[in-house]
């Protein structure tokens, strides 16, 4: 229900995947009155699809102005809340949301639990970079963070890629303005000697903002705040760059086949939709933040990304992580 673009599109993407994974059952959570009659208007020949797409009905919705307190006080029947509550009894495998970041962050540590000795959750996403993939976090949840707080994101980044890439040696790197020892801010100088103290880190130090699309390490480390700005920075000039490309291609002496084949390649490594979807680390179930702007196409990505998690049992795994013990 917290999307820009409204409940027309989540149905959309729910449908889309559905349609695409005969073997995926979703709840759609919200309230019965603007809901059931977009299930209604659905195209006869996506019906059959809706054996396996169940309403849940929800009375309230979380506002992006509404205080946290009341949040969790007065609105204990909002879609988010118990969309949430789901998770936390065992009725879903996992939650993808559109909604406010803080209110899905505050709302899942109160019902699903951090894992034990974790102090917050980090929004983690993968970024495209010239060696692959790069996971970074916190890019959202947390506006600053203590150098023990980005120590955990440490070690919650490792945990999770080592067990998405089935190897305990991917490479950790602390986002930084410079890679000399005793630059960045102190918390950050904290962060650095508590990681380089951990043995059970691959971390190699700092990196800077230029390298982390260079490729030079497997997973960054943030807070919240610097980690929003490199991502939403990165969309930028890949947009930017996609549009000068396609202008310039338009000027070439290529076919139109030939620049839309030039185009898929590039759309399919770097475009934003795709990679839409941040799973929200450190709980003790599986969230997913999905852009508040995502239309159909991007929506449908974090939901199949989050089946991708649920079919690999990352959030169980993750709990089993030598660095966890």
């Amino acid at each position: 229900m917290g999307g820009d673009l409204g409940p027309k599109t989540s149905l959309e993407a729910a449908l889309s995947c559905l349609e695409r994974h005969p073997h995926l059952t979703l709840l759609w959570v919200g309230p019965e009155s603007s809901l059931a009659p977009l299930l209604a208007a659905v195209d006869e020949k996506q019906t059959p699809l809706l054996k396996r797409l169940h309403l849940v009905g929800a009375t309230q919705v979380v506002e992006k102005t509404d205080d946290l307190m009341v949040i969790l006080r007065q609105k204990q029947d909002s879609s988010m809340y118990q969309a949430l509550a789901l998770v936390a009894e065992g009725k879903a495998h996992a939650c993808v949301s559109g909604g406010s970041s803080a209110a899905l962050m505050a709302l899942s540590r109160h019902l699903i639990k951090m894992l034990p000795g974790y102090e917050r959750p980090a929004f983690a996403s993968h970024i495209p970079t010239r060696n692959g993939m790069c996971l970074v976090l916190d890019i959202g949840a947390n506006l600053s963070s203590s150098g023990e707080q980005l120590y955990q994101f440490g070690q919650l980044g490792q945990a999770l890629e080592s067990s998405l890439q089935k190897n305990p040696q991917v490479s950790l790197k602390l986002l930084n303005i410079a890679t000399e020892a005793g630059s960045g801010q102190d918390q950050v100088q904290a962060a650095d000697a508590l990681l380089s103290a951990d043995t059970k880190l691959n971390y190699l130090g700092y990196v800077e903002p230029q390298e982390v699309f260079d490729g030079q390490a497997d997973i960054v480390i943030c807070d919240g705040y610097t980690g929003n700005i490199l991502i939403k920075s990165g969309e930028g000039v890949s947009n930017m760059l996609a549009l000068r490309f396609n202008e310039d291609l338009q000027r070439s002496d290529l076919t139109a086949q030939q620049i839309e084949r030039i185009m898929q390649a590039w759309q399919f490594q770097f475009d934003p939709d795709r990679l839409n979807g941040a799973f929200l680390l450190g709980l003790q179930g599986l969230v997913v933040k999905s852009h508040s702007y995502a239309n159909t196409t991007a929506l449908t990505y974090a939901i199949e990304a989050t089946q991708d998690y649920v079919e690999m049992q990352v959030a169980e795994r993750l709990q089993n992580e030598p660095v966890f013990e």
